[in-house]
């Protein structure tokens, strides 16, 4: 039986196991090499390839080290046991004995060989020569690079022995490896990030794990291991290891492994000014280093892991002797645009003499990349010096990504007047995120020429002053950031387009803008118009945002929302992954987003348990970072999802998490929420009081002009069983742009006459269009009127519909989306229908005296009947007298069912 080690080692390795396992197999070949670098996972896929070789014959394990390299034949030790030690020194008495050896053997021999490029050029030899012959063969594992023997390398080409390069594990494998390693479910986001500074390398990747659920930076929560805290890098058990490589390089190879570590990246031009090419290649083949492929040529270390770990063993004397003497290279201080948090993170720790401008502006980059404590240090150092208020307003920023919500608004409070720029910007954007008044950093109108000259002379917006000096741009993007959100959308829409349309406004402005358009538009019910407004928007999103602490991750979040309104599910999949894979070091911070994201689309998409996964996990890494303050509407949907799946003790947690805590900011969000909750869970105070709540915050929204969100909680309320919705959801889906709206219209008419063939045909329309929830709504609607139907066959007709909407939504067959209104209060029109019933009228004689059709006279007594627990229409009367007046004259009893005429 496998162990746990023995399947690890198996990950995005068992094709090379077992195609160099038919290879030893194969009389026509005499072995293979397997080619990687250091921590892929060598050794043990020789181990594996070793176990399942039976019959493998006598095996002979050589055991080569760096220092054994130096001593001719020294590997052959286990070969040359019988050989006097005065032959030793001689290359052909070492050659009979290795070949004597050989002879003796019933069959040739296997080699074993690990870390073959450390063989010395005479044992190569005579391996290669035996091999040649089909005297021995050969299963050795080697680093990449041009240390690879080249005998080895021409058995290769002579199709003698087969070569496999082992890749880094791909993201996938690094999920399943975490996993097993783990042995529990894990977080796609720590899967990323662990995957990225390993460089996905096997070794590596454990030995971060191990010291991960060591040190406490991850944790088990509902099952599931999440991110924590960030880990050290530099402190895990491998760290050793790459310490000892690298001490034992020469020095010129150990100074540019420092620097790159401490500078990086680099370009190979850089490198080569102060070193060489044979010095890169050693280092790259050691694993220290990676050299890109592209035209820029960019050196860096092999993983941010190895970067860190090199990074932290320098001496602080040394690594200050080598920043001064770089620094005297022309042009250095430039560098690349990766490089420079990093450079500007050796300088803090070189205790170089920096500027409060260089300060200031190293914050806020720090800030803008959520390194918060390189941001701290920075902004602390600064904060006494002439630009004293812009490093507070960064010191604000670094507390408030700590979780230190109280001292970032004291810092805010304590920095006075910023009139100008970027600073002033940035103050109310946290302002706003506080929730805080902080009138001291509050925006200002245009700046004047003094602020100009002062501002085109502060580094953190050297690159921008053209942009921000003399706009009203900053001021009014305060404005509305800080403005009440309870305004009508439309002239909050026609607000923020005028800011995004404004002449010459910094893209840091024009960019947030448009997603605020693009979102109003969506909740309005423009979901096509606004999503070809966000389009148009989102690939400046992350240049716009290079410079703005966590808008990034709010344009993302826009951006997420208005693709699940518009249900482009495919789409949204893309942007969440594309950003986790190309900024893996924000997931502490924004995995929660991201999970509340993934969640909301599942549950749009009507997928309940798989919503329900993604939003309890939401809400755990929320708990541990929650810079939007977003943990409320994940409660809320978390709870939502819960009660419809029958997981009644979650959904009241949930519910009760967010009565607790409920959602400020945006309206849209703020309503969608209380009435996810509402829906959810009442609070005991019972259905009626819940139709009457949802119904309420529908007004709420349409009243808004939030047409959007008022379909929305329409449409929950439908699900709940309140008839008078279906009506309001048909008027208010009128206002939806594209095809769902369209459908939701129809599906509303179809509910609100309990029309079972419309909902039917719908069902079916909806589940072509891509529409998956609406499909198992409508299906479940029209089972539900037909339960009091006499014609069994067509409940039996629907409810199999209602199956396979149920697989294709990957949910068991008892969820009900859908839930009667038994018991539930009868309406105005239900009440008079019935006391025409009472009465003795026929469905037609109703229709006629109301003016309505007998189709809708037909869905109101079904809905009479589920509501009094009744099957037949002559137990109306004894089911509830209360609702009921003595019968009139002119009409004699009624007999039939509610379908058909009386």
């Amino acid at each position: 039986m496998e162990s746990l080690t023995d399947q690890m080692a198996l990950i995005g390795r068992s094709g090379v196991v077992r195609d160099a396992v038919a290879c030893l197999r194969d009389e026509e070949r005499s072995g293979a090499l397997i080619v990687g670098v250091a921590g892929s996972g060598k050794t043990a896929v020789v181990r594996e390839i070793l176990r399942d070789l039976p019959g493998r014959g006598a095996v002979i394990r050589l055991a080569p080290t760096a220092m054994l390299s130096a001593v001719p034949f020294g590997a052959l030790g286990p070969v040359l046991t019988d050989l006097p030690v005065h032959d030793l020194d001689s290359s052909a008495a070492v050659a009979r004995a290795f070949t004597k050896r050989l002879k003796h053997s019933p069959a040739p021999p296997l080699f074993v060989i690990d870390d073959a490029q450390d063989l010395d050029a005479g044992t190569v030899r005579l391996i290669a020569q035996a091999v040649a012959t089909g005297a021995a063969r050969l299963l050795a594992a080697c680093r990449t690079g041009p240390s690879t023997p080249e005998e080895f390398l021409a058995l290769w080409d002579d199709g003698l022995i087969a070569k496999y390069d082992l890749a880094p594990l791909t993201r996938s494998e690094v999920h399943q490896f975490c996993e097993q390693a783990l042995r529990a479910d894990v977080s796609p986001w720590l899967s990323e990030l662990f995957g990225t500074v390993t460089a996905g390398l096997p070794a590596m990747l454990m030995s971060l794990l191990r010291y991960a659920q060591k040190t406490g930076s991850i944790g088990l929560r509902r099952g599931t291991w999440i991110l924590l805290a960030p880990p050290d890098l530099a402190r895990v058990p491998a760290a050793d290891l790459v310490d000892h490589r690298v001490r034992s390089l020469p020095a010129e190879e150990q100074t540019v492994a420092a620097i790159v570590s401490l500078a990086g990246p680099l370009s190979l031009g850089e490198i080569l000014r102060f070193s060489n090419p044979k010095t890169v290649d050693a280092l790259e083949m050691a694993g220290i280093i990676a050299v890109s492929r592209d035209q820029e040529r960019l050196v860096r270390p092999a993983s941010p892991m190895v970067g860190e770990i090199v990074r932290g063993r320098v001496p602080a004397g040394r690594s200050a002797g080598l920043r001064a003497s770089l620094l005297q290279l022309p042009g250095f201080s430039d560098g690349h645009p990766e490089a420079y948090l990093n450079r500007f993170r050796w300088a803090l720790d070189a205790g170089a003499e920096l500027a409060p401008a260089e300060l200031v502006y190293g914050a806020a980059r720090a800030n803008a990349a959520l390194d918060a404590v390189t941001a701290l240090r920075a902004a602390t150092a600064a904060a006494g010096g002439d630009r004293a208020p812009e490093a507070k307003i960064q010191l604000a920023y670094a507390q408030y990504l700590l979780g230190r919500t109280e001292a970032a608004a004291g810092q805010l409070r304590s920095a006075r007047a910023v009139p100008y720029g970027r600073p002033s910007y940035l103050a109310a954007l946290l302002t706003a995120r506080l929730g805080n008044a902080a009138p001291e950093t509050g925006p200002a109108g245009p700046a004047g020429d003094d602020d100009v000259a002062r501002e085109k002379d502060t580094a953190g917006d050297r690159d921008t002053a053209a942009e921000w000096s003399g706009s009203e741009a900053p001021g009014l993007a305060a404005r509305l950031l800080l403005g009440q959100d309870d305004e009508p959308a439309g002239e909050l829409q026609r607000r923020w387009a005028a800011l995004a349309n404004l002449p010459g406004v910094a893209e840091e402005l024009g960019v947030p803008a448009a997603f605020r358009v693009a979102e109003l538009q969506s909740v309005r019910g423009q979901v096509v118009t606004g999503l070809g407004t966000d389009r148009q928007a989102w690939p400046q999103a992350g240049p716009a945002t290079a410079a703005l602490p966590l808008v990034r991750e709010d344009l993302l979040a826009r951006h997420c929302l208005n693709l699940v309104r518009a249900g482009e599910w495919d789409e949204l999949a893309a942007a969440v992954d594309g950003y986790a894979a190309a900024l893996p070091f924000r997931l502490l911070y924004s995995g929660g987003l991201l999970h509340l994201v993934r969640g909301f689309s599942r549950l749009r998409q009507g997928r309940f348990p798989e919503s329900l996964a993604e939003l309890l996990i939401g809400v755990e890494e929320l708990t541990v970072a929650d810079p939007w303050r977003l943990r409320p509407l994940a409660h809320a949907l978390a709870a939502y999802a819960a009660f419809v799946v029958g997981r009644n003790d979650d959904a009241a947690a949930n519910a009760r998490a967010y009565r607790a805590e409920p959602l400020g900011g945006p309206a849209p969000l703020r309503l969608l929420a209380d009435a996810y909750c509402t829906a959810a869970d009442d609070g005991g105070a019972g259905p009626a009081a819940r139709q009457h709540r949802l119904d309420r915050l529908a007004d709420g929204a349409r009243d808004r002009g939030l047409f959007g969100v008022e379909t929305e909680i329409r449409r929950l309320a439908v699900r709940e069983g309140d008839p008078a919705a279906a009506e309001a959801l048909a008027l208010s889906s009128a206002a939806i742009e594209g095809p769902e709206g369209s459908l939701l219209r129809a599906f509303a008419r179809a509910v609100a006459d309990s029309d079972t063939t419309a909902l039917s045909t719908l069902s079916d329309e909806a589940l072509a269009a891509g529409y998956l929830l609406l499909a198992l709504e409508a299906a479940q609607q029209a089972a539900r009127c037909l339960e009091n139907d006499p014609h069994k066959w067509k409940l039996t007709v629907v409810q199999r519909k209602v199956h396979h909407r149920m697989v294709a939504a990957g949910m068991s067959e008892s969820i009900n989306i859908v839930h009667g209104d038994h018991h539930a209060d009868l309406t105005a029109r239900e009440a008079e229908i019935l006391r025409l019933v009472s009465q003795g009228a026929s469905n037609v004689e109703i229709a006629a005296a109301l003016t309505l059709s007998t189709r809708t006279v037909e869905g109101h007594l079904y809905r009479v009947f589920a509501k009094l627990g009744v099957s037949r229409r002559s137990e109306l009367v004894d089911a509830e007298p209360d609702f009921l007046t003595p019968p009139g004259p002119g009409f004699g009893p009624g007999t039939g069912p509610p379908g058909g005429p009386a």
